[in-house]
């Protein structure tokens, strides 16, 4: 490691209180982490401190510039240097601006293979000896980030600034779209480049990267000889968060449905002991798990990949304001860990009807078959039923992964239109795959089957995916909602919304999962609540007919509600549809523009309840 500083540099580090003295003035009233004593090792400056070889026992002080925004490591600096911490009770139990002391092994973490000194320097513990530390009872201040060119981040410079809280001004994003979790980024001051990282769990994901000249504020941090700026917040970047305009209406007035993969919930391992599947600490997930649930207080919860029925089960104990029921999944194989699909729903608005597995003749996703809820759902004394389906597609991003998906797209749009036509349908999951285009190169996406039949269904979170936005830490909108045309006028607008529990769960991505909940929100009066119920003796009338350009249908229900209309062609394409509303008894009629059609034979229907009629008409020209 080399140490190099400018003037320019050193004047902002002067708010670093170091002074060894200092420190032994306070020493009477320490708060110690630790019953044994501290350190018997040589107290060091950060930057004499990095001079030294790694594997040295370091004893530092400085003050806080990273707690536990990352989720580890947390970060350091003194009046001349900066030091990062890898140790999970320094991350929990520091805040920015304390005064620390800290003693532990230096580390060189990520260094290039056989290159000492490319790596992250932290102190971390090792099976020898590990990181201890305390506060020093005294007010916080935070250190002010020094002003840095990029030129400076690189060589004995920027081994010099690593680890330090850093802002380099008049710099643009070569990436315009949206922040990703985990995600690198390259700026330029339009002479050099440098490397900005987006770490996992901020809130800067899914926020909208600046287009124009801006500031960056971060700790500089180093990867495989790639010194890089890590933003802790979305200030550092001088980014307002942006606010949902659907949050001002108040969730006592609207039914909201939250679908959410919780990684091999309670599994730490696969079967072997060894293989890694969930977090280590399953206790730990589960208080995070309930704690998520707690904060964004859905209605009902489409829940994925629970691995451990009786943990899973202990929720409704932390939250009695829910039920729960678990799909009953038996894995292909003994030796394999079930990732079962569960619903939770609030007990004052859901009254569940019955549960049951579908598709269970197929091989949808190797086994774990659609599973679907009914329910009545209360909400002001408006009172509507539903039929939820939660999936957990074929993980993978191969060609073969991609053909099941969209093959057991197909099989469930088909049943849904089959077995389900006029019911109120909500479909939310893991679909392990965007609505736009697939994660597998871009072909188009499995699930065009919805997202193309505007008709009969409406994809709600494709409006997410557009924007670029990720409900998966790694990159793409792959949990999805997508309901029934009768529901689609009910849905609130700007409701849909993909939740940031990264923002008060630490190591979020680490400790819980790799998803973020995604949340949908239904108003109930706007769904019709009776439909008009349609005999075989109804008659749909058309003339003319044969018609030229235009053809008027007519219709008279007997009870009032909505009716879907369509026109399709022989082979049964839809050319054109409209829910309309009805009073029972009156005569409807609706005039139809064909003069963009082709000479032929035209399928006209009308459905509504459980039936539906149709009638032909002949175009000629």
């Amino acid at each position: 490691m080399y140490i190099f500083m400018s003037n320019c540099f050193r004047t902002f580090l002067t708010t670093c209180l170091v002074s060894a003295s200092l420190y032994a003035a306070f020493a009477p009233t320490y708060l110690s982490a630790q019953t044994a004593p501290f350190t018997t090792a040589t107290f060091r400056t950060i930057s004499e401190a990095r001079k030294q070889p790694f594997g040295t026992v370091l004893y530092v002080a400085g003050r806080v510039t990273v707690a536990n925004e990352f989720g580890g490591p947390s970060y350091i600096q003194d009046g001349t240097g900066g030091l990062a911490v890898f140790e999970s009770t320094f991350s929990r139990g520091v805040s920015l601006g304390d005064s620390v002391e800290v003693t532990g092994p230096v580390v060189d973490f990520q260094a290039t293979t056989g290159v000492l000194g490319t790596g992250l320097a932290e102190l971390s513990g090792t099976s020898t000896s590990r990181v201890t530390w305390r506060i020093i009872p005294t007010a916080r201040i935070i250190p002010v980030a020094g002003e840095v060119s990029l030129r400076d981040l690189t060589g004995a410079t920027g081994e010099a600034l690593e680890g330090q809280l850093i802002r380099a001004s008049g710099v643009r994003f070569s990436d315009t779209t949206l922040f990703k979790s985990g995600t690198n980024y390259a700026v330029t001051d339009f002479s050099t480049s440098a490397q900005v990282r987006v770490s996992a769990g901020i809130n800067l994901i899914n926020q909208p990267i600046p287009r124009t000249v801006t500031s960056v504020v971060g700790v500089l941090g180093q990867f495989r000889g790639t010194y890089q700026i890590t933003p802790r917040t979305a200030s550092d970047l001088g980014i307002s968060l942006t606010v949902n305009p659907a949050d001002t209406v108040a969730k006592s007035q609207t039914l909201d449905v939250s679908t959410w993969n919780l990684k091999w919930f309670g599994r730490p391992f696969d079967t072997d002991g060894v293989t890694r599947l969930g977090p280590a600490d399953s206790l730990l997930q589960f208080r995070n798990v309930v704690r998520v649930l707690d904060s964004i207080d859905a209605d009902v919860y489409a829940l994925e990949e629970v691995s451990n029925n009786a943990l899973f089960m202990r929720i409704v104990d932390s939250l009695p304001r829910y039920g729960a029921v678990i799909a009953s999944f038996a894995p292909p194989q003994p030796q394999f860990v079930p990732q079962r699909t569960a619903y939770l729903f609030k007990r004052s608005v859901i009254d569940t009807v019955r549960t049951e597995m579908v598709l269970t003749s197929s091989q949808f996703a190797a086994g774990r078959f659609p599973f679907r809820l009914e329910f009545d759902a209360t909400l002001n004394g408006v009172k509507r039923r539903f039929h939820a389906f939660v999936i957990h597609a074929k993980a993978g991003s191969t060609q073969r992964d991609y053909d099941l998906r969209t093959s057991d797209a197909k099989l469930l749009y088909d049943f849904l239109n089959t077995s389900y036509p006029t019911q109120n349908v909500i479909l939310a999951g893991d679909f392990n795959d965007s609505p736009t285009a697939s994660i597998f190169q871009s072909l188009p996406s499995p699930y065009l089957p919805f997202v193309q039949d505007s008709v009969r269904y409406t994809t709600i979170t494709a409006s997410l995916a557009r924007q670029g936005l990720s409900s998966f830490s790694t990159g793409g909108m792959i949990d999805n909602v997508v309901v029934s045309n009768e529901l689609t006028r009910s849905a609130l607008a700007g409701g849909e919304k993909i939740e940031s529990p990264f923002t008060y769960i630490a190591g979020y991505t680490t400790t819980t999962t790799d998803h973020f909940p995604v949340t949908t929100r239904f108003l109930l009066d706007r769904i019709t609540s009776v439909q008009a119920p349609l005999k075989t003796a109804q008659t749909l009338n058309v003339a003319p007919n044969p018609a030229a350009d235009f053809a008027t249908l007519r219709f008279t229900p007997e009870a009032s509600g909505e009716a879907l209309f369509t026109v399709s062609d022989v082979l049964g394409k839809t050319l054109w549809s409209s829910v309309m509303t009805l009073r029972g008894g009156e005569e409807f009629s609706q005039s139809i523009l064909l003069e963009n059609f082709a000479r032929g034979l035209y399928v006209c229907r009308v459905q509504a309840g459980n039936g539906s009629v149709q009638s032909t008409v002949f175009l000629v020209r």
